[in-house]
């Protein structure tokens, strides 16, 4: 299991290297106007701006305040006064490689700039995932109670594959934050009775002893 999460968390890692090396600004910025067209669809203008001002606000606090995006600009394009003071270099790259570096920096921290919006468009989900998961694994618990009174079987199997449903839908949603293209906001949703639905086999097939 933990072989599998790192190789889960390396291709997840290797997917956001490719939307940073492949991707251009005009996409991403074409599918974030997309996703805001379907969130407004769904869940309203009001609920659409409160996720842009709370995203916004932390990408602010989180890199803009802390001077972190300005850095990463200055570690990779060198500035006037570098390019100055750097004899018969001073146009190296000017025109070509830098302009090639800061897309890639601007795709970068759009794609960080979405995730966060994405990352709090599932949040605005918490009460219908909580009304969701609760009573799934209440039963689910009240099953395994039933199963350890009257001595009925605990499929091993159940349990297992309920746990691998677990970790993949919890993956997909992670996966999902950083994908090159619009997510409708129905996803949650749908991925929350998915877990509640797991989370309810997963219990029902715990063994009786623990």
């Amino acid at each position: 299991m933990p072989r599998s999460i790192l190789l889960s968390l390396m291709l997840w890692l290797l997917e956001i290297f490719f939307v940073a090396a492949l991707v251009s600004v005009d996409w991403l910025r074409s599918v974030q106007r997309t996703e805001d067209a379907m969130i407004v669809r769904y869940l309203g203008v009001a609920k659409d701006a409160e996720i842009r001002r709370t995203a916004q606000n932390w990408f602010d606090r989180l890199f803009v305040r802390t001077g972190a995006r300005e850095s990463v600009y200055r570690y990779f394009i060198p500035s006037e006064q570098e390019r100055q003071s750097s004899v018969g270099f001073q146009d190296v790259g000017r025109d070509n490689l830098f302009p090639f570096i800061a897309g890639r920096i601007q795709v970068l921290w759009d794609s960080v700039h979405q995730t966060l919006r994405r990352f709090f468009l599932l949040l605005a989900w918490w009460p219908f995932l909580l009304a969701a998961i609760v009573p799934f694994a209440a039963d689910g618990l009240a099953r395994r109670r039933i199963k350890q009174s009257n001595f009925d079987y605990s499929s091993p199997l159940a349990h297992r594959y309920s746990l691998f449903a677990l970790f993949g839908i919890l993956y997909l949603l992670l996966v999902g934050l950083t994908f090159p293209f619009p997510v409708p906001p129905q996803v949650m949703p749908i991925a929350g009775v998915a877990l509640a639905f797991a989370l309810n086999v997963y219990l029902a097939h715990t063994q009786k002893r623990i």
